[in-house]
């Protein structure tokens, strides 16, 4: 998310849209910022009464103290889906069911991973693969077209 504009440009745009009583698009040509971002900063000053932009960072925690809860449901049902997680907490604090990004993040907080074990099992006799060579290795004779 980009940084907002500073407190200072801000000001000034609100103070030439007010004094001058100049259009949006020559003040927002002036100060450089869009007619839309400039109509949007009247009408915070005007309803909130708020000249500076809101104070970036993080939302609340995605489940609160709820955190707890689903750890333990995770030690007892380790082989569950997100969705089957989501409905778990669901039934045991009595709220509304999560989303799964929700349950995947909180667990990522948590430091379950999902994935527990090796898609398939691993080669043990030899490689399945040859590694690539060096560049400029002469290729085997039978690798090469006669012609």
């Amino acid at each position: 998310m980009p940084r907002p504009y500073s407190t200072d440009l801000r000001e000034r745009a609100l103070l030439a849209c007010e004094d001058a009583g100049r259009g949006y698009a020559e003040v927002a040509r002036r100060f450089r910022v869009g007619v839309s971002t400039l109509r949007l900063w009247r009408r915070q000053a005007r309803e909130e009464g708020r000249r500076a932009p809101r104070r970036m960072g993080r939302g609340p925690a995605p489940l609160g103290g709820r955190l707890a809860v689903l750890a333990g449901i995770a030690a007892a049902h380790r082989d569950a889906t997100l969705a089957e997680y989501a409905d778990l907490l669901a039934a045991r604090t009595g709220e509304p069911k999560r989303s799964a990004p929700v349950i995947c993040r909180a667990l990522q907080q948590l430091g379950w991973v999902r994935k527990q074990r090796r898609s398939g099992p691993a080669s043990r006799i030899e490689r399945t693969w040859q590694p690539p060579g060096p560049r400029g290795r002469p290729k085997p004779l039978g690798s090469i077209p006669s012609g």
